[in-house]
């Protein structure tokens, strides 16, 4: 399946304000997101995101838990290098964009 690279989201994490790494998501939703990265957080981590959406001018800063992660098996179209991360204390403006 191909993938809309217009719809995609630049995005980078942190763990307690230092900078952990750098992906992009093509599949995202107001509860979390799927980002492909090469070096992902293990589980239960709290992250900080930095996201840029499509057709958003802003960067907007949300706070997440990683509840799935692949950083040693194949990275594949079925399961792909990276992590979930689900959203958590998102701002109301934040959660309507």
């Amino acid at each position: 399946m191909m993938q809309d690279k217009s719809l995609s989201c630049q995005v980078t994490f942190f763990l307690e304000d230092q900078q952990a790494g750098q992906g992009v998501s093509v599949d995202f939703n107001e509860r979390g997101m799927l980002i492909r990265c090469d070096k992902p957080v293990s589980l239960s981590r709290r992250v900080k995101l930095l996201v840029r959406f499509p057709r958003v001018e802003e960067t907007l800063e949300i706070q997440g838990v990683v509840v799935w992660t692949n950083i040693h098996g194949p990275a594949d179209a079925f399961t792909p290098r990276g992590m979930g991360v689900k959203f958590v204390s998102m701002d109301r403006k934040v959660e309507r964009i």
